[in-house]
């Protein structure tokens, strides 16, 4: 192998590698921001959860619960 061709050799491997450095880069803030979404998915998912327990709750008193106090 001559010297110009492991020169051009190294020269497409770093081109390759300059690629490859891009797209990992690339992929992994794709993937932060794919993991910032799913814990702001989360987080809605929990407070409507709680809001359709304390929603459930609400429906299940009673309505005696609903009559003032005797003093009124």
């Amino acid at each position: 192998m001559s010297h110009k061709d492991a020169e051009s050799r190294i020269t497409d491997l770093e081109t390759k590698m300059a690629h490859m450095d891009t797209m990992i880069n690339d992929l992994s803030d794709m993937i932060k921001s794919q993991w910032d979404r799913i814990d702001i998915l989360e987080r809605r998912n929990r407070l409507m959860s709680d809001d359709v327990k304390r929603m459930g709750d609400f429906m299940r008193t009673s309505s005696e619960d609903d009559v003032p106090p005797p003093h009124y």
